[in-house]
């Protein structure tokens, strides 16, 4: 006689967060939406979509006018300045789609992506 394994048929849902010692749950900051979250509103969408696309044409502004200058003979330091000012404009940008079900924290990150992006387009524009 031989023993056939039945495959799951039923789905097991783990926790994100594990549960602290008090028993109540404290929902991550920063986290993909679980399937049961309520979807947010279109218009906070759309505002978080739409601020993240400027800040992320601006970025593409000053990525395609720092190949013109760098084929041009911008110094060394260029490069990587306008780089890590971009990542530092792009990181909270994600952290605010990631927080986007907390009420204001999105709008700090987003807030917060702007002036690394401002200083880049003034570094791009000054050589």
């Amino acid at each position: 006689m031989t023993a056939v394994d039945q495959s799951r048929t039923t789905r097991v849902v783990v926790p994100a967060q594990p549960r602290s010692e008090a028993g109540a749950e404290e929902p991550a900051v920063f986290r993909f939406p679980a399937p049961d979250d309520p979807p947010p509103t279109s218009g906070r969408m759309l505002a978080i979509a739409v601020y993240g696309t400027v800040l992320g044409l601006c970025g593409v502004g000053v990525g395609l006018y720092a190949v013109l200058a760098v084929f041009s003979g911008a110094p060394a330091w260029y490069l990587p300045v306008l780089a890590l000012l971009t990542l530092l404009s792009v990181a909270p940008v994600v952290a605010a789609f990631l927080a986007i079900h907390q009420r204001t924290l999105p709008w700090f990150l987003l807030f917060g992506g702007a002036p690394p992006m401002a200083v880049a387009v003034l570094v791009a524009l000054s050589y």
